[in-house]
């Protein structure tokens, strides 16, 4: 009972800051994607990458209050780390930005990050994601961010493919 009363108060006073990623100075390593699909079928795009990401073993919703959940997700194959659970506070402005952050984890002292989506017009998007991380081990950031943004454009590229073959598929039907 603690432990979820516990969870319940973390959802509610854990929330991402006025200007919560989004510094031209980010400190961690971000990529965008030019995407020809609308905002609302790159939006589907990312949530479906995002469940089926080969780096995340499971993700499992622990609670949900609007547009503001709690997630515990289990990161395998990072080098060095190996494997990493991470309790995640993420808050969605639906057809606009996920926001996540990292409320504690068994491995690593912070993360932080968001999708963000640009609408160019209804049939493109720019997609942006931005990560940054701490391993809490004795290697430079730029390091880190090297191998961070090779899994962002890696994403980035997953979203752009299912995005734009949706868009293809939508365009045939009509």
């Amino acid at each position: 009972m603690k432990k979820w009363l516990v969870l319940t108060i973390l959802i509610g006073v854990i929330s991402a800051p006025p200007g919560f990623s989004q510094s031209e100075n980010w400190p961690g390593a971000k990529s965008e994607i030019e995407i020809n699909a609308s905002p609302e079928v790159v939006w589907d795009a990312v949530h479906q990458q995002r469940a089926s990401d080969p780096d995340i073993a499971y993700s499992k919703v622990i609670q949900e209050k609007g547009n503001r959940i709690l997630l515990e997700q289990k990161y395998n194959a990072l080098p060095i780390i190996g494997e990493a659970t991470c309790l995640m506070v993420q808050e969605e402005t639906p057809l606009k930005r996920i926001d996540y952050k990292m409320v504690r984890s068994d491995k690593f002292k912070a993360m932080s990050g968001s999708w963000i989506l640009k609408p160019v017009s209804n049939v493109k998007t720019i997609l942006e994601l931005r990560s940054l991380l701490d391993t809490g081990l004795p290697y430079s950031q730029l390091a880190i961010n090297s191998l961070l943004q090779e899994k962002i454009v890696k994403r980035l590229n997953r979203v752009k493919i299912a995005a734009e073959s949706v868009a293809i598929n939508k365009s045939n039907s009509f």
